[in-house]
Formats: C-alpha cells, sequence, structure tokens
C-alpha cells in the first residue's frame, strides 16, 4: 500500500512538471511572447511648431503604434509649454534639438560638439525626463551655419519609464535611419502646402 502511494506521487509530480513546461511553451508562442517589458500604454507624441518637429512626431507616433500602442499626436506646441506637458503627463514624449535644449535647460552652457552637449544635456535634464539616441539627423535651420553653434541633433524627449524597451529601440532606429537630407526634404514639402505632416512621415517609413 506504502508503494502505491509512493508511485501515485511520483506520477503526479510528473504531471505537474509536464503541465508547467507546457504552460512555458506557450508563453513562448508568437501570440503571447514572454518578455519583462509591460503592455503598452497609450502614448501622446507632442510636437512644436515647426513642420520638421511634426515630421519627426508623426514618425515617431507611426512606429510607436507597430509596438501596439495607441498613439495619438499633439501638434503644434508652444516651445514654453512643453516641458509642463511632459511633467503632467498630458504628453508622453516630443522631438528636440540636442542643442537648443540643451540652452533651454542650462544657458551657461558652451560646448559645441554633438557628443558633448548630449552627455551634457543628460546631466541637465529634469528629474522624471530623459533621452535616448540622438539621431543622423540635424536641425536645418543650423546646418551649415557659419560660426560656433552648439550641435542640433534630433533626439526624443521623454517621460521616464513611460515606454516600454521595444517602444524606445523603435525609436533608435529612427535616430539611425533619419538623415538631416531627410528631414529637410519633408519640412519643405510641409511648408509647402503640398503634403500634411504624417503624409510625409508615413511615405519616409513606407520607404524604409
Amino acid at each position: 500500500m506504502e508503494m502505491r502511494v509512493r508511485t501515485m506521487r511520483a506520477r503526479a509530480g510528473r504531471v505537474a512538471g509536464v503541465l508547467v513546461v507546457a504552460a512555458v511553451l506557450g508563453g513562448c508562442s508568437p501570440s503571447s511572447p514572454l518578455t519583462d517589458d509591460p503592455a503598452p500604454r497609450p502614448v501622446t507624441v507632442g510636437a512644436g511648431e515647426s513642420a520638421e518637429s511634426q515630421v519627426v512626431a508623426e514618425i515617431y507616433a507611426d512606429v510607436l503604434r507597430g509596438t501596439g500602442s495607441t498613439v495619438r499626436t499633439r501638434l503644434g506646441l508652444d516651445e514654453d509649454e512643453t516641458l509642463a506637458l511632459l511633467d503632467s503627463g498630458e504628453v508622453t514624449l516630443v522631438p528636440e534639438y540636442t542643442g537648443s535644449l540643451l540652452l533651454q535647460l542650462n544657458p551657461r552652457s558652451t560646448v559645441t560638439d554633438s557628443d558633448e552637449v548630449f552627455e551634457e544635456l543628460n546631466r541637465s535634464l529634469p528629474q522624471g525626463l530623459s533621452v535616448s539616441d540622438q539621431g543622423l539627423a540635424e536641425d536645418p535651420a543650423v546646418t551649415g551655419e557659419a560660426g560656433e553653434r552648439a550641435a542640433a541633433n534630433v533626439v526624443p524627449l521623454m517621460r521616464t519609464g513611460a515606454l516600454t524597451t521595444a517602444q524606445i529601440k523603435a525609436l533608435n532606429v529612427v535616430a539611425g535611419e533619419l538623415t538631416s537630407d531627410d528631414l529637410a526634404d519633408m519640412g519643405e514639402e510641409v511648408r509647402g502646402g503640398e503634403r500634411s505632416p504624417d503624409q510625409v512621415a508615413g511615405d519616409w517609413l513606407a520607404a524604409r
């Protein structure tokens, strides 16, 4: 009798082990990937008044939708209200230029090199805000100007912890693909009334 009880317990243990393995394998299926990230939350991408800012915002919005988030855009923000909207949570992220953002946060800064500007910007950010990779694209208003000007590479300024790892990686892909020429051309199209920001953003993404 005792031997029978031990045998039944061993079988039950093996069955339980099989069920655990099956559950883990089921979690690895394409429809339910194992991930450390929480489920994507709704995102609001803000943008300033310039055509270039609005185009980049629409690009960000599209790639974030691809990660499963519900995303809306809020375009035409006044520069003075951007930080307040990020702080309040009304806006999740905005495209900014590293040089102009650094000077807004630290007017005494004198660095002009791209990497140095990015490093000092990270040190100057208010608590609760962060940036991911700086992009190749630069502010067309600064590119080619004579004189010492702080580098002005595009960077997403976001609420810390608001985006998943997958979403930040998606933004970093944009940073490595979007060039200064791309941004200047798209900005001209929008200013010329030929296309809307979301249309040129969609065309740029479709060509990747």
